[in-house]
């Protein structure tokens, strides 16, 4: 399928300015330490939730990907990919404007489901576009990438006051936030975007748009440096994640490497205990 350059390069450039202002935003107010998680008010600096992305993204780079997979948009009109992916934007604006807007744990809940049943019902996504893709030699060759970021986090990661999560917790945080964010942010938006606007610009808007949701539950210092924060925290993380997907394509190891952030390594260390 054709990609628009121009626009793919424009919208690329936009995110970049994104990303650029909200780290100087911080850096020039001082706000350095960034909240890693809604459940506690514990921080870690830029350069921890930079490395475990960055050596991440480097392995990822490095490693040559496997068969390529066939193309899910290849006998999709333009126009109706490129709709596709601006209704699925859309959708993600929404659901983090309503979940700034909306108090109470019932509703997030019910808007996070909304984000994989809307598209599904109105047709502008399905299921089977990725869970059908071959992932026989794209397992091995991109696990070296995945071992080095979750090497990196785990020895970064600061000692927590937060309480350890039992087995149950754990899993309905797994569904709800690595399989219906992944699901949306990732296979569903960020794919569509690649194919019409290229792999980088898809990547960086797919990943403003995930990390921006985060500012209503890990707030405090007032919205714009709130927004910063996690642009420089989660939309960093959200590069790794999306370039592991656009360069590995294998869906299920992208969902356990955002499992094991929401949960990390040292938490199964503490169940039980």
């Amino acid at each position: 399928m054709e990609i628009s350059r121009d626009r793919g390069l424009l919208l690329g450039l936009g995110c970049a300015a994104i990303y650029a202002a909200a780290i100087v935003a911080l850096v020039l107010t001082g706000n350095t330490a960034l909240r890693y998680s809604a459940d506690h008010h514990d921080t870690r600096s830029l350069l921890t939730v930079w490395l475990p992305a960055a050596a991440g993204i480097a392995l990822a780079w490095a490693i040559r990907p496997g068969r390529p997979p066939a193309d899910p948009f290849a006998a999709v009109p333009r126009s109706r990919v490129t709709r596709q992916a601006w209704l699925l934007a859309a959708l993600a604006v929404a659901f983090a404007v309503a979940v700034h807007l909306l108090p109470g744990d019932g509703w997030f809940v019910l808007l996070k489901l909304a984000l994989l049943t809307i598209p599904l019902i109105a047709g502008w996504a399905t299921l089977r576009e990725w869970a059908r893709i071959d992932t026989r030699g794209r397992w091995l060759r991109p696990l070296p990438a995945v071992l080095a970021f979750v090497a990196v986090a785990t020895w970064l990661q600061p000692s927590s006051s937060g309480t350890a999560l039992d087995p149950i917790t754990i899993a309905i945080v797994f569904v709800l936030n690595a399989v219906i964010e992944e699901v949306f942010y990732r296979f569903w938006l960020q794919t569509r975007l690649e194919a019409r606007y290229g792999m980088w610009p898809a990547i960086a808007l797919s990943s403003l748009l995930w990390a921006s949701w985060h500012t209503a539950i890990q707030g405090g210092l007032g919205f714009p440096l709130d927004f910063a924060a996690v642009i420089a925290n989660q939309g960093v993380t959200g590069l790794f994640l999306g370039y592991l997907w656009a360069r590995h394509r294998n869906p299920w190891l992208v969902i356990a490497v955002h499992g094991l952030i929401n949960a990390p390594l040292t938490m199964f260390f503490t169940l039980g205990g």
